[in-house]
């Protein structure tokens, strides 16, 4: 499957950009830094498996603050996501889901390591099937001890998505009948 970590891309992309600004000390140290919005509006394609093709229509925004300390190491960043109406469309059959998302992540250090937890709130994946309603969703708030998602401190609200493997459940729809 494409696309539940295309997002994650993004802020990491972000995240490498500004580790340039470690090099320039006091960089950041005075105030956050504030970057976006960038809005979207792409195509994308993919593959559930063999099985069929898959098309992603998506439009949305995202913007980040980074703040950091005095030597300009990375503390914290804010990431905020507003996705609103992301179709996904299984290219044999027709069929389509409709995924929504609006969250933030936030990303600490771990105080005196070069370790980060993150936290995401809000609703990062709610799957609407046209005439049926919402039939998955990932909404609340849930951190990781890590940020590669693997290790869950804690969580609060309806979580059928932790972690990416669950995130089969997108080709598991789209292969319904249309």
């Amino acid at each position: 499957m494409i696309i539940p970590s295309t997002r994650r891309m993004s802020l990491a992309i972000v995240m490498a950009a500004l580790s340039g600004l470690l090099l320039v000390p006091n960089a950041l140290a005075a105030a956050p830094l504030h970057d976006g919005p960038y809005t979207w509006d792409d195509t994308y394609y993919g593959s559930c498996g063999s099985a069929f093709d898959v098309r992603l229509d998506t439009h949305g925004w995202e913007a980040f603050t980074v703040w950091a300390d005095a030597n300009g190491d990375i503390t914290k960043v804010l990431y905020r996501v507003r996705a609103p109406h992301d179709v996904f469309t299984n290219l044999s059959t027709g069929r389509q889901i409709v995924v929504r998302g609006e969250f933030q992540e936030i990303i600490e250090r771990v105080p005196g390591t070069d370790e980060f937890t993150k936290s995401i709130s809000g609703f990062r994946y709610l799957i609407n099937d046209p005439g049926v309603g919402v039939i998955f969703q990932e909404v609340g708030r849930i951190v990781y001890g890590d940020l590669e998602q693997t290790i869950v401190l804690w969580q609060a609200g309806k979580h059928e998505g932790v972690f990416d493997a669950d995130f089969d459940v997108f080709c598991d729809f789209l292969a319904q009948p249309a």
